[in-house]
């Protein structure tokens, strides 16, 4: 009787171990065939770009741009860069030409750089946190010309701004426009525009008699976050240059706009060592206006090295602007032995923008070429090299966002350079 009640035991444990690899395999298939959400991880993404310039030209490397105008542009004798062919008597019917041509150009790409971004925000699981434009919004500063920026970006545009004036909006037209009245209407726009954002920009405004006047750089700082609030960085909105300042009146009206670069010295010995991002956003930044950038990041870097070092952190600092529509390009480079990227980050009449990423572990930039839909079937967009920024570094590197015709055209050239340099060698060992 012992017995069997051994062996009845037996039985019933082995029928339960059973079970429970039956109940084990279950949940397990259970898991693998759920339909739970994928939890991604968190992302910090801004789009960058400049220029929307209305009105202005596109780059001739913007094929589908100088399709739409190819047939305008013969009938009113310009070539592929809206100049009037030698030998053509110009008259007025002629100069108007040249001008419609010109907003069939600028209104085309920014018809497809629209389109392009909203394709791709409507793509992503989470928005971005901003669109920052980095100047030109205008290319003189005339009201029509403000008012079609706002029609097609500013008034329904799905994720927030960072906006920041260029050299178009204010610095080419001052004492070229009546009254100083462009540069004025740029100016009293971007000022209403940080009061409204409730941004807290280096502007002051007083009363002097019968007279107003403005005073300060327009610099501010900003700080964006992912959809989690958990991945911050700091955005400082320089404008048109880190050293350009100058003083106008417009009616009863005067302006004192300061170079920001008091303004940045002052918020990068603020944030210090920060952990977050600072992100630099000009418009132009060429010749000594890098090298002055360049210049105050390394006396800056030289004093918080050792706070970074000593917390195990690395400085993540870069300059972002535009300006130069047909560049498209990153340079990381070496300062106090990190990475800094200064970046071209593309523009509107060249149909470039580029896309930051940051997640807890990682940062990239990547490079983006807007296409309309009716010339490439169907296709939006062409995604370009992505970047990773930030990190230790014993040299200067540089890299182009290059698309697909651009690329085949440079190998073109390459192979025709190759061949010629060969026919070259070979002839000259035949004689």
């Amino acid at each position: 009787m012992w017995i069997t009640l051994q062996l009845l035991l037996t039985t019933i444990n082995f029928a339960f171990a059973e079970i429970n690899v039956t109940v084990t395999e279950d949940i397990q298939n259970g898991l693998e065939n759920s339909t739970l959400p994928i939890i991604r991880e968190d992302t910090l993404t801004l789009l960058l770009m400049g220029d929307t310039q209305f009105h202005f030209p596109c780059e001739e490397d913007n094929v589908q741009c100088k399709l739409v105008s190819k047939r305008p542009r013969s009938r009113f004798f310009l070539n592929s860069r809206l100049e009037f062919i030698d030998g053509v008597e110009v008259n007025e019917t002629l100069r108007q030409g040249r001008d419609s041509c010109t907003k069939i150009e600028s209104r085309f790409a920014n018809r497809v750089q629209r389109q392009a971004l909203d394709a791709l925000i409507s793509s992503m699981d989470y928005k971005p946190a901003a669109l920052v434009i980095n100047g030109d919004l205008t290319d003189f500063g005339h009201l029509h010309q403000l008012h079609e920026f706002r029609q097609v970006w500013y008034n329904n545009f799905p994720i927030p701004f960072i906006l920041g004036l260029g050299n178009h909006d204010y610095q080419n037209n001052i004492n070229d426009c009546a009254l100083n009245f462009c540069a004025h209407t740029m100016l009293s726009w971007y000022t209403d525009y940080v009061k409204n954002m409730s941004l807290v920009a280096d502007i002051q405004r007083r009363t002097v008699k019968f007279d107003v006047e403005f005073t300060g750089s327009l610099a501010y700082t900003e700080t964006v976050c992912s959809s989690s609030r958990k991945l911050c960085a700091f955005v400082i909105q320089l404008n048109n240059a880190i050293d350009y300042n100058v003083e106008f009146s417009s009616l009863f009206v005067k302006w004192n706009i300061s170079s920001p670069m008091k303004y940045l010295h002052n918020e990068l010995n603020l944030l210090g060592s920060t952990s977050l991002p600072i992100l630099l956003n000009m418009h132009q930044c060429e010749s000594m206006h890098i090298h002055k950038i360049k210049m105050m990041l390394r006396r800056w870097m030289s004093t918080v090295k050792k706070s970074f070092e000593s917390n195990h952190r690395v400085p993540r600092i870069g300059a972002f602007y535009a300006h130069m529509h047909q560049r498209h390009e990153v340079t990381l480079e070496c300062i106090e032995g990190y990475k800094v990227p200064f970046v071209y980050i593309g523009s509107v009449p060249n149909n470039r923008f580029t896309k930051f990423d940051m997640t807890a572990s990682t940062a990239t930039i990547t490079g983006y070429k807007a296409r309309d839909s009716l010339m490439y079937n169907g296709e939006i967009l062409e995604q370009l090299e992505t970047v990773d920024l930030w990190g230790p570094c014993v040299k200067t590197e540089h890299f182009r966002f290059e698309d697909h015709v651009t690329r085949k055209r440079r190998d073109y050239i390459r192979r025709q350079r190759n061949q010629a340099d060969f026919s070259s060698d070979a002839s000259a060992l035949f004689f």
